[in-house]
């Protein structure tokens, strides 16, 4: 206790000191944490002051580039002279076909040209049914009537070939029932060419005769799709479009001129048979699809029906030849079909029924604006030809003044061309059946066409020749008219011609087994490109806006070393190939997995 009471009293004497050294402390230790506090709140103020000036500095810095009246009007005029761009070149594409689709006046004369230059576009200013009172006079379509008979010789000899069929419609079986099995079509006999024409060879060696080899059989599928009304008064529309025909038969020959050049002798050419070519509603996209493993259409379903539907046209055909009441109807009530009608196809590839067309040549609706612009034609070439010169061909159809814009391009073996039933609607008829054709089961009748190898046969003359398929379109311009767009009525919601967004297509490419030849973009050059997918603003405005007409490169196939053809005949489809999952917007055909040519998904 007395301890105790001995520190107690130091304390109390000095109390006073420590208890203001307490206070002290205590306050600074108070004022310490509060200032502290206080200057972070103040810093982080700070910033945001800053930071809200330098927000407000930039922008007052920017307000001359905000958008205002003076900008939106700058906007407006920057549209306006796009506008006037796209149907400046609109009309300049027109024109310009104007010296490519002329009317022969020497040979129908003045009176007849004139009445037709009245007519563009002819879905527009003559309705179908035509009346009869509005149709030409009859002079004048007999006059179109002989003046076809005898074009048709003279376009043969654009390729340097010999036209042979005879226009007018026979009593007996033509093209559809020729099985193909004539002597030209198994190319039997020494001397003969592609086709089984036989070539005259004098004493030094050189060969007399056509360089390019065109079979009567052929010729007379193109007739009979191109010329349905043979044997009877053309009407104005069958006129219209026959010629239309005509101006692209003359291009489609003129690229094999073009690719043959100065070749005098077969063995200079590059191409030595056409083996088809078909315009309009004949030519199917989907030959070169390749359908999934247990469709209906890898094996002979689809087959069987695409055949059912070449032998009801073969049979439509014949009806026509026998006098016109072969068919299902009461004798004098059947319909007159309308030419238009699948014609044309849309920017999917899609056939256009010929009231559609015309509905949308009168519309006004930004829907309706690619059809308005140009119509597409689709067109199919198929060649005998040398497959190391397959890109230059490609090229060729880019370049031509009617410019071919390829979609689609078929690599086949010789002995799967030449094999088959050709003559029951084409070859690609029975190529549909994927491989069930003659040629395919080992029938023979590709071999004796000179594409096989088989014992005491003749060494092949072209070893390096293909059979080539070229799908594509031609544009035939109509007269530009500004209120066809309906540019007022376009939004973010339009869509044109019946697809909305729609992108560049591919060309798909189908080569025989063991090859594969990717996808490649197609052409978009030139002054002939397809109308616009989107916008009333076409692309082949912005495509050649010199108006020179000159294009960039076309897209080329893969090495066509990579595709010599096997020499035994290509075996079924695979089984296991998978689906292509390259098919583009538009509808173009993806391209070819690996194996054997390729099994169509429908024969439409």
């Amino acid at each position: 206790m007395d301890q105790l009471k001995a520190q107690f009293a130091v304390v109390s004497k000095y109390g006073f000191w420590i208890s203001t050294s307490l206070v002290l402390l205590s306050t600074i230790g108070v004022w310490w944490l509060s200032t502290s506090d206080l200057e972070a709140k103040n810093q982080q103020q700070t910033s945001k002051i800053n930071s809200a000036i330098s927000t407000v500095t930039s922008v007052q810095g920017e307000l001359a580039n905000q958008p205002n009246d003076l900008s939106h009007r700058e906007m407006d005029l920057l549209i306006t002279n796009r506008q006037n761009e796209v149907l400046a070149s609109w009309k300049r594409l027109y024109d310009r076909q104007q010296n490519i689709l002329t009317w022969p006046e020497a040979e129908l004369g003045k009176d007849f040209v004139d009445e037709f230059r009245k007519l563009l576009p002819v879905e527009k200013m003559v309705e179908f049914p035509t009346d009869p009172a509005k149709e030409l006079e009859t002079t004048l379509r007999t006059r179109y009537q002989r003046y076809i008979k005898n074009i048709l010789p003279d376009l043969a000899k654009i390729a340097d070939t010999e036209w042979t069929a005879e226009f007018e419609s026979t009593a007996g079986i033509e093209g559809g029932m020729d099985m193909g099995m004539g002597m030209g079509g198994m190319g039997m006999g020494p001397g003969s060419g592609p086709g089984g024409v036989k070539r005259d060879v004098d004493i030094t060696g050189a060969e007399k005769g056509p360089l390019v080899q065109w079979s009567n059989e052929s010729q007379t599928q193109v007739l009979k799709d191109l010329f349905p009304w043979r044997g009877s008064l053309p009407s104005t529309l069958d006129i219209y479009y026959s010629q239309e025909n005509i101006w692209i038969l003359k291009q489609l020959l003129g690229i094999v001129a073009d690719m043959n050049g100065e070749a005098t002798q077969p063995y200079q050419a590059k191409v030595h048979e056409i083996k088809k070519m078909a315009i309009g509603k004949s030519v199917k996209f989907s030959q070169g699809n390749i359908s999934k493993p247990g469709q209906s259409s890898s094996g002979m379903g689809g087959s069987m029906m695409d055949m059912m539907g070449e032998m009801m046209d073969m049979d439509m055909g014949m009806g026509d030849m026998m006098g016109g009441d072969m068919g299902m109807g009461t004798p004098g009530t059947q319909t007159i079909p309308d030419p238009a009608e699948n014609r044309y196809v849309n920017v999917a590839l899609e056939p256009i029924a010929g009231s559609d067309l015309r509905s949308a040549l009168n519309s006004q609706q930004p829907s309706d604006a690619a059809l308005a612009v140009a119509k597409r034609v689709p067109v199919m070439l198929s060649l005998n030809m040398d497959q190391r010169s397959i890109p230059e061909l490609i090229a060729t159809c880019g370049s031509s003044k009617l410019m071919v814009e390829v979609r689609q391009v078929r690599m086949l073996p010789k002995t799967e061309s030449n094999g088959g039933m050709g003559g029951m609607g084409g070859e690609e008829g029975m190529d549909d059946m994927g491989g069930m054709g003659m040629g395919g089961m080992g029938m023979g009748m590709g071999g004796m066409g000179g594409g096989g190898a088989a014992a005491g046969e003749p060494e092949d003359e072209f070893p390096l020749d293909m059979n080539v398929e070229i799908y594509g379109i031609i544009y035939i311009y109509n007269p530009n008219d500004e209120e066809k767009l309906g540019i007022e009525l376009v939004d973010e919601d339009t869509v044109i011609d019946g697809s909305a967004g729609t992108t560049t297509t591919g060309i798909a490419t189908t080569t025989n087994p063991d090859t594969t030849a990717p996808a490649t973009p197609a052409a978009a050059s030139g002054d002939n490109v397809a109308p616009a997918s989107t916008t009333p603003s076409t692309p082949e405005a912005s495509a050649d806006p010199n108006g020179d007409g000159n294009s960039d490169p076309q897209p080329t196939a893969d090495d066509p070393n990579a595709t010599a053809p096997e020499v035994e005949p290509p075996a079924a489809a695979d089984p296991d190939a998978a689906d292509p999952d390259a098919t583009t917007p538009d509808g173009t055909a993806p391209a070819a997995a690996n194996g054997s040519p390729p099994v169509a998904s429908n024969g439409n």
